[in-house]
């Protein structure tokens, strides 16, 4: 028993090393808009220096039903003066004040000055995808 234990803390620890250093230029994390109503929240805190998040939103489907689900959907821009080799928009679900998800979305071969449509979804449905009620969003490039 204790070697699976230690089997998955390593393996935790490895998954988690690794996801932290997939980012060179990974902006901080804003707050999203949390009420799911479709109002856009809009601004540049969650910015790299490269790319400037235009607009998100949270969005709900088929709501109070089994098969309820929640993204976020926006827009990005490469402001960067070049084409990026890779980006990324990271979304933190929150179910209150407890992180219950994180998710992304991503781009390969981005041209400067082009906008970017994204859309990151959260895995749950129905009665786990109605717990969440706010979210934090970031955008950044990779080495």
């Amino acid at each position: 028993m204790q070697r699976r234990k230690y089997l998955a803390t390593i393996g935790a620890t490895v998954s988690g090393l690794t996801l932290a250093g997939c980012s060179e230029d990974g902006g901080d994390f804003e707050e999203g808009n949390g009420d799911g109503n479709g109002n856009n929240n809009e601004g540049n805190s969650g910015n790299s220096n490269d790319i400037e998040l235009l607009s998100h939103e949270m969005v709900r489907e088929d709501e109070d039903s089994g098969a309820e689900s929640v993204k976020v959907e926006g827009e990005a821009e490469n402001v960067s003066g070049g084409e990026l080799d890779y980006a990324e928009v990271e979304v933190k679900f929150y179910e209150g004040d407890t992180l219950a998800e994180s998710f992304l979305d991503n781009i390969n071969g981005w041209s400067a000055g082009e906008t970017w449509a994204f859309e990151v979804q959260y895995s749950g449905i129905g009665e786990d995808a109605a717990a969440i009620t706010d979210y934090e969003i970031r955008a950044g490039t990779s080495l």
